[in-house]
């Protein structure tokens, strides 16, 4: 369902939290990088031959769990609002309607991801080229069930719900949808520098726009976990399956 105007969803949540709530967020799930990455990384070292698989499950379930209770402590809980405030419900559209939108968000992004890459490359810049995923991020053989889980799963859903439901949704009553679009996108994209490369702010920051907007335009949270969990997969199936046709370790 649309607003008379017809640019917005009636049904697209009105959250209580507000630019307050979200910096005080921001700021806590950053504070918690550190200890979650070094706990992480401790963790990963006693594991032996698969330390940066392990490091990334474990750093992936312990930041999910703090975004989580940042999320539930900030928003839910001081406003005791239910979890449709965080978008978690049916969309607003019919789901053809929705799959397609989905979809489409899904392949822009990928495309996009792609294009980036593909002009940054005869630059030869490491400080401009997204960083290649690492073959050694994915558990071998069927335990590579647990690494999908990590980062198909459970980091678009914990994602989702920072970046999208509380962040997003939040500087929109202050921002107005625009710039809280690009607003929210900056934050996800800075967020990804953990990753240790520059390259990836533009794209991360064009796969957060697309995102926020089809939240936005769906009016239910699930149809960008969706997207951005099948963006995941694929980049992470992607890795693995050119290390099995290359018989690269």
């Amino acid at each position: 369902m649309k607003s008379p105007q017809g640019d917005a969803p009636l049904l697209f949540p009105r959250v209580p939290w507000r630019g307050g709530q979200v910096t005080i967020g921001i700021v806590l799930v950053l504070v918690a990088l550190l200890p979650v990455s070094a706990v992480a990384l401790g963790l990963g070292t006693l594991a032996g031959g698969h330390k940066l698989a392990v490091a990334v499950l474990v750093s992936s379930q312990l930041l999910g769990l703090v975004i989580l209770a940042v999320v539930w402590r900030l928003g839910l809980v001081r406003y005791r609002a239910p979890l449709s405030a965080l978008g978690l419900t049916p969309p607003d559209l019919p789901w053809v309607q929705t799959a397609v939108l989905t979809l489409g968000a899904l392949l822009a992004s990928l495309g996009f991801n792609i294009l980036y890459a593909m002009l940054v490359a005869p630059l030869d810049s490491d400080l401009l080229s997204p960083p290649d995923i690492p073959r050694a991020i994915a558990f071998p053989g069927p335990a590579v069930v647990f690494t999908f889980q990590a980062l198909a799963l459970w980091t678009p859903l914990a994602e989702e719900v920072f970046f999208r439901g509380f962040v997003f949704a939040g500087l929109i009553p202050r921002l107005g949808v625009p710039r809280a679009l690009a607003a929210s996108a900056l934050v996800f994209s800075i967020f990804h520098l953990s990753q240790g490369s520059p390259g990836v702010l533009v794209p991360i920051f064009i796969t957060g726009l697309l995102l926020a907007w089809l939240y936005y335009r769906t009016g239910s949270l699930w149809a960008s976990i969706v997207a951005h969990g099948s963006q995941n997969a694929v980049a992470l199936a992607g890795t693995l399956y050119q290390v099995w046709t290359t018989g690269q370790t």
